[in-house]
């Protein structure tokens, strides 16, 4: 009996989530740390099976089924499925098949490259691999005749509607809000933190990360989690989400925050509607989005005092020598001081922005061509220099420090930024929902994750973030919940006067 339309789209749509499956498994084996000396076999395998993936997502007898399945006007998770395979494809329209696979050998060479190169505070030998790679990914933004540079499609990618004009706008109330609070927060006086810095043994964090992570209610029946040299999160299916994280032998927290960070990523992939699995819509969010739920967990909850009145007692028995004497109040004090740093996953809720915004002034740069790739390190320096007032101690802790490069998440990095703005949004809406505090103080993390699900994350990639901000907060998007959340946080912890606006705390 011949097909529908309908079913030769489904049955395509398997094929597709198939590959994509298999991708992502490869992907997550190499970062969880996969024998070295299978590199070169798991690059030709992830290559062919990149291609296979391009030729299925590009079949032109596909295209055209989708596009006379939306003429007929279908019901709305359909529709959208079929308006974000499309939108994929247009991407690719003028794209030889050959600099696709090209680009993907760049690739998959450049992550390799990276890694040894961190390790080795090498980037004079790792800087060429980064020259292949963007140029192998300009060649997938060939001149489409719209006039939008290649850099403004990547960042419509992440964030649709969001371009450099919406960027430099954002950026410029951010840097004009921001850099005079972090002056005078750096002239008054300081909180100690010493204790925060002292050494703790990565044996014993391993020990208590186990806690956190039932905490947070992240369970081996749907999730896994381990290390690798940049935290990462992947959601293979609603019910297979994995994650990483970093310890640090001098930190008490930065484990932690990283942990919680992930899995806000992990619960957003978990909370999706399980009828969305093997489809678009169950891992295609935009990145402003899911960085919104990672910096909400992170931030609005891992670093609030009910979050450690629950955490904190274990973490003083784990370390008592390091954390004897020390308060709550104080640690918590401690946990959120405000000192600039050149490492942007140890950064503070004033200083991060900040990190980002001069990686988007870099990564504009780049594409317009007006900044050649070995020249990156020392436009690097110079920029922490001048915004942030610190230079990283090596290339390992400066150029090198992120994998997005490496890897091609090019104009990933602004949507760090907006999803924190995102984030103070939503937590104000929750937080007139919920007793946020008394949830996070007794224990019951997974409730909390469960008004997110309700209200954000059940809806995978089905609406745009501007429908859901409209739905879960009942206003649109607006970056004043941000600056204010951070005007009143620092104001009120180093003891300075002015503040932010009533309600966007």
């Amino acid at each position: 009996m011949e097909q529908t339309e309908l079913e030769r789209f489904l049955s395509w749509e398997k094929r597709v989530g198939a590959l994509q499956y298999a991708l992502r498994v490869i992907n997550m084996d190499e970062i969880f740390g996969a024998p070295s000396s299978g590199a070169r076999m798991r690059s030709e395998s992830e290559a062919v099976l990149a291609g296979e993936l391009f030729t299925l997502e590009n079949e032109p007898a596909m295209q055209s089924i989708m596009q006379e399945l939306l003429a007929q006007e279908p019901e709305p998770a359909l529709r959208r499925r079929l308006e974000l395979h499309r939108r994929q494809a247009e991407r690719f329209a003028r794209v030889p098949k050959q600099a696709y696979l090209a680009f993907r050998t760049a690739l998959a060479e450049s992550r390799g490259a990276w890694l040894q190169a961190k390790r080795d505070n090498d980037w004079p030998g790792y800087a060429p691999y980064l020259e292949r790679l963007t140029a192998r990914y300009l060649d997938l933004y060939p001149d489409d005749g719209s006039g939008v540079s290649a850099y403004d499609r990547m960042l419509d990618e992440h964030a649709s509607g969001w371009n450099t004009g919406r960027y430099d706008a954002f950026f410029s109330a951010v840097r004009a809000r921001l850099v005079p609070l972090l002056q005078r927060v750096a002239a008054a006086p300081q909180i100690d933190d010493a204790f925060l810095r002292r050494p703790y043994e990565e044996p014993r964090q391993r020990s208590y990360m186990r806690s956190i992570v039932r905490y947070l209610g992240f369970t081996p029946d749907w999730g896994k989690y381990g290390e690798s040299e940049h935290p990462v999160t992947s959601g293979i299916f609603t019910g297979d989400v994995r994650f990483t994280t970093k310890y640090h032998d001098r930190s008490a927290a930065d484990a932690v925050l990283s942990t919680v960070h992930e899995c806000g990523h992990a619960w957003y992939f978990h909370n999706v509607d399980p009828a969305f699995d093997g489809t678009i819509l169950a891992y295609a969010m935009e990145a402003a989005m899911q960085e919104s739920q990672s910096r909400l967990c992170e931030n609005h909850l891992g670093r609030s005092r009910a979050f450690w009145a629950a955490n904190y007692p274990e973490l003083q028995r784990t370390f008592p020598e390091q954390l004897s004497g020390i308060s709550l109040d104080r640690f918590v004090r401690g946990l959120n001081v405000s000192r600039p740093t050149p490492i942007r996953t140890e950064a503070d809720e004033l200083t991060y922005p900040l990190h980002i915004m001069i990686r988007y002034e870099l990564e504009k740069e780049l594409f317009s061509g007006r900044l050649p790739v070995r020249a990156l390190r020392d436009r690097w320096m110079e920029e922490y220099s001048r915004t942030l007032g610190v230079v990283p101690e090596d290339d390992a802790h400066g150029v090198l420090q992120d994998m997005h490069w490496p890897y091609a998440y090019f104009g990933y990095f602004p949507t760090y930024a907006l999803g924190s703005a995102f984030a103070a949004q939503f937590f104000c809406a929750m937080r007139r929902a919920l007793d946020v505090d008394a949830l996070l103080a007794e224990g019951r993390y997974p409730e909390i994750m469960a008004w997110l699900g309700r209200n954000v994350h059940r809806y995978g990639a089905l609406l745009t973030p501007d429908e859901v901000m409209l739905r879960a907060t009942g206003e649109p998007f607006s970056a004043a919940y941000y600056l204010d959340y951070l005007a009143n946080k620092y104001t009120a912890l180093y003891g300075l006067s002015g503040g932010g606006k009533e309600g966007a705390q």
